[in-house]
This record gives structure tokens, C-alpha cells and sequence, in this order.
């Protein structure tokens, strides 16, 4: 079973460790040989010749790696030299070295599972704040439950803040699923114009998933929380809610990757490679984050982002109830965010 990739490349976690010299002269040049061909599938059939003439013309130098993370360096620091696609790119999938390892669809699940599918914290700050912080969005079933679950975890929260600072992509169910529940009226999400195997175009939109029992949380304010390392999914996440003027970003600007692939492309002696195969294009805006990344509403270091981001939901949040014990939470936070989020982060 392949997992639907979209804007999955950046995701994917290299093994803990990589022995040396665990790469011979001929492994590597069969997964040159393998790259280059490969290649045939990318985007821009144009810029898939420049990439596959100079993997020809580094051959020499990557036969000569002994250890196969250096080769997976090497190698993707000279696609980015010639592509300019922080997607393209080659990693390390298995501590096995040997022809043919790679992971079993079983044990890629259960990678998945001992990630919590990208769950980080859900939590109410003081003040009725909520706060959702993920590594990555699940692209399966479980990552639409995961995204539904959250949000009636904090569905009555005041105000909430995404925090992506640390989410590397993913995309699918979990990023549709918490778009439904942030707007009564759909959120554009982007149309992708995927290069076939044939080399002809088919064309996918993306839509927000439709909550069965209607969004929970379409009208309170929203920020999201942003990085250099937020990327792929992620990026299109903020883009989406930024282009909709349904969430106000903080932060810094993101890293700029957003051509997505929808198939697989084996590599052989437990590397693996994204290659992208389509184009994003929102309707919205009629552009993309390629290159650019995604620039915060307010931009700000990545390490006070948080700090802003809730003062901010404070200072716009419409408590629906109050208690003598909840105002004065509130008044104690609104008095000193930075402090009230030490305190609430030591218990």
C-alpha cells in the first residue's frame, strides 16, 4: 500500500545513526543510476535534465563516500545547488544498508502511531487560551480523528493558537480536517497540477474536510504560529489561512517548499528520495510559497512567537462565561504573558 505523499518529504526521519563505511563504490552508483532515471518523473521536465546532468557529472566524487548519510548530503545539497526544490531530496530510510531494505508498510505505520501521528501538546492556556502543536500532519484516516479530536478538546477555548514552528509537512486528513472546523464557509485550499508517469497533467483540488456536526470553531480568533523550519503541508496550512484572512501569523517566515509528489520512487540500500511531481497553484492568490516561503502576519523571533501570539489572543479573547476565579486568571495573564506561560509550562 503506498501512502498518498503530497507534501510529505520533509517529514521523513533519518535513521538515529549511520554506521561508516556502510556504502560501497558500487551501491552508490547504482542509486545514481537509479536518481537519474528517476528524474524522468520530476515537475519541470526542464530543470529534471539539468538535475540529471549533474548527477552524471558528480558520479565520480559520490562513488568515492563511504557512509551512505554523507552520500545522502552530498547528494541533496547538489540537487538543491541545481534545482532550487527544498523537496528534492535524498535521506536515509532504514538503519539496513543492504539492497532492497526499506521499511514495510507495517512498520511505516507503526512509525506513525509511536509519533502520535504528529500530536506535540494540546492544552488550555491560562486566560481560556487554547494551544494545538503538531511535528507533522498525518496524511491517513487516523490523522483526520486525531484533527477532530483536538478541536473538541478545545472547542471552548477563547481564542487559539496552531503552533507549526516545529511541523516539518505531511499533509492529507489531518490538515483538511482542521480547516473544516476554522470557518463556517469552506477554506480554499490549493489546486495541485500533477506530471503523470506519461508526462501528461492531471489536476487535484483540495478541499476542507466538511465536519459531520458542523465546525467547532468558525468564529473565534485564530493565530498560527510559524518558523524557518515550518515547511510543505504545513506552509500551505498557513497559506491557506492566511489567504482566507482567517488567521493572523507570527513568527518568522517559512521555509519555502511547496511542490508536492503523489508517487513513490525506490531507492535501493534503505535510502529514499522525493521527487516532486506537481505544482501549486492557489486559487486565492494565483501563486504559491515555492522559494518564498509563507511571511507572518507579524513577524517576530522564532522563540517569542508563542509569547505574542497569546498576548495577542488575550487581548482580542471574548470570554463566554466568567467566575471570580477565571477573571482573575485572566487579568493575572493579560498583566504578564511571558511569566503566566513559564509558570504554566514548569507544572
Amino acid at each position: 500500500m503506498f501512502r498518498n505523499l503530497l507534501f510529505a518529504a520533509l517529514i521523513a526521519a533519518a535513521p538515529a545513526c549511520a554506521l561508516a563505511g556502510d556504502l560501497t563504490p558500487k551501491a552508490a552508483s547504482e542509486v545514481v543510476d537509479q536518481l537519474v532515471a528517476h528524474m524522468d518523473g520530476y515537475m519541470d521536465p526542464k530543470v529534471a535534465a539539468e538535475v540529471q546532468a549533474s548527477l552524471k557529472a558528480h558520479k565520480a566524487e559520490y562513488v568515492k563516500l563511504d557512509t551512505r548519510a554523507a552520500f545522502a548530503e552530498a547528494v541533496s545539497r547538489d540537487l538543491y545547488a541545481v534545482s532550487r526544490d527544498r523537496h528534492l531530496k535524498v535521506s536515509l530510510e532504514t538503519n539496513d544498508a543492504s539492497r532492497g531494505a526499506r521499511l514495510s508498510d507495517e512498520e511505516q505505520a507503526l512509525v506513525d502511531r509511536r509519533l502520535a501521528y504528529g500530536l506535540m501538546s494540546v492544552r488550555r492556556l491560562p486566560g481560556n487560551i487554547g494551544l494545538l502543536k503538531t511535528s507533522y500532519f498525518e496524511q491517513g484516516e487516523a490523522g483526520g480523528r486525531l484533527s477532530n479530536t483536538m478541536m473538541e478538546l478545545l472547542k471552548d477555548t477563547d481564542a487559539l493558537i496552531i503552533d507549526l514552528r516545529a511541523n516539518r509537512g505531511g499533509g492529507g486528513a489531518s490538515d483538511e480536517a482542521l480547516l473544516g472546523h476554522l470557518s463556517r464557509t469552506p477554506i480554499p485550499m490549493a489546486k495541485i497540477f500533477w506530471r503523470t508517469a506519461s508526462g501528461g497533467t492531471d489536476v487535484m483540488q483540495r478541499r476542507a474536510a466538511t465536519p459531520t456536526d458542523g465546525p467547532l470553531y468558525p468564529d473565534k480568533p485564530v493565530f498560527v504560529l510559524t518558523s524557518s523550519r515550518t515547511a510543505s503541508a504545513a506552509e500551505a496550512f498557513a497559506y491557506d489561512l492566511q489567504a482566507a484572512k482567517r488567521a493572523l501569523l507570527v513568527g518568522e517566515t517559512t521555509s519555502g517548499a511547496a511542490n508536492p509528489s503523489n508517487r513513490p520512487f525506490r531507492l535501493d540500500y534503505g535510502f529514499r528520495v522525493f521527487i516532486p511531481t506537481g505544482k501549486v497553484v492557489h486559487p486565492t492568490t494565483g501563486g504559491n510559497w515555492e522559494g518564498v516561503g509563507v511571511k507572518p502576519d507579524v513577524e517576530v523571533p522564532v522563540d517569542q512567537a508563542l509569547t505574542e501570539a497569546y498576548a495577542r489572543a488575550l487581548a482580542v479573547a471574548k470570554p463566554m462565561v466568567s467566575t471570580p476565579k477565571s477573571e482573575a486568571e485572566r487579568a493575572a495573564a493579560i498583566a504578564d504573558p511571558k511569566a503566566t506561560l513559564l509558570a504554566d509550562q514548569a507544572l
